[in-house]
C-alpha cells in the first residue's frame, strides 16, 4: 500500500494496517514510522496495541516474581489468608494473577469474593436466574425466621422455602411459590434440570398424602409433566423426595451442614452449590473450579464466596491481606475496606508488579511456564518518541495514541470487556490536552429547521455557516474523552490484533486542539 486515497467526501476513516511480526527488544517508534511513512498525512493519528509496545519493552513477569511481590508488599507470612477480592472472570487476564496470589500465602488459604451474577465487565460468574432466585429465597427465609417466634404457623412457609432451595441445588429452577390452581395451590412450581414443568407439595410428614394431592394439582397445570412430593424435616434437617408417579424409593438429602449457609442471605456459599456448575455463555469455562485450580496450583487452599458486600470476607476467619482484584473499581473498595477499619495491608491490582499499572492489564504470555505480559511502561513517552520519529521520516505532523481495550459492550453478550484501565494507555502531547468531544446534535438541528418550514437549501447554509440559532434546546451530544473514542475506534478495527494489524491509521477525526 503506498497511498491511502478516500473519497473527498469521506469523514473519519480507521485502517488497519499490517506490521509483520514485533518481538522484545524491537525498536517500536522505527518499526511504527517506518510502517506508516508511505502514506500519512498531516494530522493523522497513528494508534498502535499496547500489546506490541509493551512487547518491544521486553515487559513480563512470572508468577513466582509476582508473588515474591505480593509478599513483601503485605508483609505475608507462611501460612497467610489473603482476601481476593471482586477479580474479573477471565483465563487469560486473571488466572495467573490468582496463582501468584496464591503461591504468596506459602502454603497458606486464600478466599475469593466473587461478585454475582456478573464481574464488573459483564462476565457471567453465576446464572442470573439462580442467583436472583437464591437470594430472594434466602432473605425470605432470614424474614420467616425472625417472625417466627410470634407466629409458630410460619414453619409452614419455612419449609417451602427449605424445599425450594434443595430443590435449586439439584438443578431445578424455582417458578414460583403457592401458585393457586383450580382445586388447590401448588406449594411449588418447578422446572426440572431436564427442562419440563413440575409442581411440588411440601409437607411435615404424610408423604402418601403429599402424592395424591400434587396428583390432582399437576391436572389443573397446564403443561406440568412431573409431580413431587417433598418432605421436610425441621428438627433434623433432612428434605425427601419423591416422584409422586413413581415406585422409585424417596431420596433423602440431610441439609444440616448448610444451615449457617442459609442463614446468611448476603452470600451464596460453595456448600449450597453442590455439582451445580455455572458455564460462560462464551467461554464455556466454570470459573469458580478455574481460580480454585489456579489456588491448588499455588500450594494453597481456595474457598469462593459469591457476594455483593466485599466486607463479607471477614466472616469467615482472621485475614492477613486483602487484594482489590477489580480493575475499575478498585479504588472505591480500597476505600471501603478503609473505612470499615482494615488492620491489615490492602493493595489493588495497581500496587501489584512494576509500575505505572502492576499488573492491571496483563494478558497471559506462556500460560504453562507461568508468564504474563504487563501494559507498557512509559506509554505517553513511547507516543511522543513514534510523533518524533514519524515528522523525521516522513515530515508529517501526527498525533501517537497507544491503545488498549475499547470501552465497548456488547448488546448480545452483555459483556463489557474493558480489562485494560482505559482504552488510551499512552498518548502523544497533542492529544493529552484534548477537550471532551461535544456538540448540538446534527439531527436535532435539521428536524427543528425543517419543521419550521425552512427549505432544504436554506437548512443547509444555515448549518454551514451557523447563521442562525437553530434551537433553544440544551440537547447535545454525550461528552466523551476524544482519547477513548479514538482508542475505542482502534481496537474495534485491529480486532485485539488478531488480524496482525497493530496499527491503525485515523484520518479526519474532528476534536478541539490545543492552542500552540
Amino acid at each position: 500500500m503506498d497511498k491511502i486515497s478516500l473519497p473527498t467526501n469521506t469523514g473519519v476513516a480507521a485502517i488497519g494496517i499490517k506490521t509483520g511480526l514485533i518481538f522484545p527488544n524491537d525498536d517500536i517508534t522505527e518499526i511504527a514510522a517506518d510502517t506508516v511513512k508511505p502514506f500519512v498525512e498531516n494530522d493523522d493519528i497513528i494508534c498502535v496495541t499496547e500489546a506490541v509496545v509493551a512487547r518491544s519493552q521486553n515487559r513480563y513477569i512470572s508468577c513466582s516474581e509476582l508473588a515474591e511481590d505480593i509478599q513483601k508488599k503485605l508483609n505475608l507470612q507462611p501460612k497467610s489468608t489473603l482476601a481476593v477480592i471482586s477479580p474479573i472472570a477471565s483465563r487469560n487476564r486473571f488466572a495467573l494473577i490468582m496463582k501468584a496470589m496464591a503461591m504468596a500465602t506459602r502454603g497458606g488459604k486464600v478466599i475469593v469474593q466473587f461478585s454475582m451474577p456478573f464481574d464488573e465487565v459483564g462476565n457471567q460468574v453465576m446464572d442470573e436466574e439462580f442467583a436472583t432466585t437464591r437470594v430472594r429465597l434466602k432473605k425470605v427465609l432470614k424474614s420467616l425466621r425472625e417472625a417466627r417466634e410470634n407466629t409458630p404457623q410460619l414453619n409452614v412457609l419455612i419449609r417451602e422455602i427449605i424445599a425450594a432451595l434443595k430443590l435449586q441445588e439439584l438443578g431445578y429452577n424455582i417458578i414460583s411459590i403457592r401458585k393457586i390452581t383450580g382445586t388447590g395451590i401448588a406449594d411449588l412450581t418447578v422446572k426440572t434440570p431436564e427442562g419440563k414443568l413440575g409442581v411440588a407439595e411440601v409437607t411435615f410428614a404424610n408423604l402418601q398424602k403429599a402424592k395424591d394431592k400434587v396428583i390432582e394439582i399437576k391436572k389443573d397445570v397446564e403443561g406440568a409433566e412431573i409431580a413431587l412430593a417433598i418432605g421436610v424435616d425441621l428438627g433434623h434437617h433432612k428434605v425427601i423426595v419423591a416422584n409422586a408417579e413413581s415406585a422409585e424409593e424417596p431420596k433423602i438429602y440431610d441439609y444440616s451442614s448448610q444451615l449457617e449457609s442459609y442463614h446468611d442471605p448476603d452470600v451464596v456459599y460453595i456448600d449450597e452449590l453442590g455439582s451445580i456448575k455455572f458455564s460462560h455463555p462464551i467461554t464455556g469455562m466454570d470459573y469458580r473450579d478455574l481460580y480454585l485450580e489456579m489456588i491448588k496450583e499455588g500450594n494453597a487452599e481456595g474457598e469462593v464466596l459469591f457476594t455483593n458486600n466485599p466486607l463479607k470476607v471477614y466472616d469467615r476467619g482472621y485475614i492477613n491481606g486483602v487484594c482489590i482484584s477489580a480493575v475499575h473499581e478498585r479504588d472505591k473498595l480500597k476505600e471501603l475496606f478503609a473505612s470499615f477499619g482494615a488492620m491489615v495491608p490492602v493493595i489493588t491490582l495497581k500496587d501489584m508488579g512494576p509500575g505505572p499499572w502492576g499488573v492491571i492489564g496483563s494478558n497471559v504470555s506462556d500460560f504453562e511456564k507461568g508468564v504474563l505480559k504487563l501494559l507498557p511502561g512509559d506509554a505517553d513517552g513511547t507516543a511522543d518518541a513514534i510523533k518524533t520519529k514519524i515528522k523525521e521520516t516522513s515530515g508529517k505532523d501526527v498525533e501517537v495514541l497507544i491503545f488498549g481495550d475499547g470501552a465497548y459492550k456488547d448488546p448480545d453478550t452483555g459483556i463489557f470487556e474493558m480489562a485494560d484501565p482505559r482504552p488510551a494507555i499512552g498518548v502523544s502531547k497533542g492529544l493529552k490536552s484534548a477537550a471532551l468531544r461535544t456538540g448540538t446534535k446534527l439531527k436535532l438541528q435539521l428536524d427543528t429547521l425543517y419543521n419550521k418550514g425552512y427549505t432544504k437549501e436554506q437548512i443547509e447554509d444555515i448549518l454551514k455557516n451557523k447563521t442562525d440559532k437553530v434551537t433553544g434546546e440544551s440537547l447535545g451530544t454525550t461528552p466523551r474523552n476524544v482519547t477513548s473514542i479514538i482508542g475505542t475506534l482502534a481496537d474495534l478495527v485491529a480486532g485485539s490484533a488478531d488480524a496482525g494489524t497493530p496499527i491503525v491509521l485515523v484520518r479526519g477525526f474532528q476534536y478541539a486542539k490545543p492552542n500552540k
